[in-house]
């Protein structure tokens, strides 16, 4: 098997990992750092136009694909989103233009960012690094988060890590997302 086979095989497995069960809070498998919820994230594509951007392009990686909106649903955080998306790699411009694209798996990078306006009034920054395995049955995403926030209530977001897992269905160019913090954050 070629260095690249191997190298795809070993990335599939990483993102083949059973993704979080619809439970509140996780648990590592050993048992350590546990997980909990903080939204649930409905986004919906909207425009592949760059002046349609909601976050420079400056410092992304990859190629523009497109921009949208959604809301957040979680105990902690709930608002409206606005994002737009980089990646490299990708098949979902060629599937959107209608040209043919290769059967099987395929793996792309994925640089999602943008704003969380909450319903309380707060304006928070998002940026996410991550992967999008690509299959018959769509694509299934994981990716890290880091968030900004003047707003003091939401300071403590400034301070972790997030982890998202979700789906995205390139037919309708929606995604779902969920999104964990360590348990106990604040």
């Amino acid at each position: 098997m070629n260095s690249t086979k191997k190298l795809l095989l070993g990335l599939v497995s990483v993102a083949a990992i059973p993704a979080f069960a619809d439970t509140q809070t996780t648990t590592s498998s050993s048992g350590e750092s546990p997980l909990e919820l903080l939204f649930k994230a409905d986004l919906q594509y909207k425009s592949e136009s760059p002046s349609d951007a909601v976050v420079v392009a400056e410092g992304r990686d990859g190629v523009y694909i497109g921009s949208g909106d959604g809301t957040a649903i979680g105990d902690r955080l709930r608002g409206t989103l606005r994002w737009s998306l980089w990646s490299g790699n990708c098949l979902y411009p060629l599937v959107r233009s209608g040209q043919s694209v290769p059967e099987g798996l395929h793996l792309c990078t994925i640089n999602p960012a943008g704003f969380i306006e909450t319903q309380d009034g707060a304006l928070i920054r998002f940026d996410g690094r991550g992967y999008g395995l690509r299959s018959s049955e769509g694509y299934q995403t994981n990716l890290t988060l880091v968030f900004g926030t003047e707003d003091i209530r939401y300071e403590w977001l400034t301070k972790i890590v997030a982890v998202m897992e979700g789906k995205f269905d390139e037919k309708t160019g929606r995604a779902t997302w969920s999104v964990y913090v360590p348990a106990g954050s604040r």
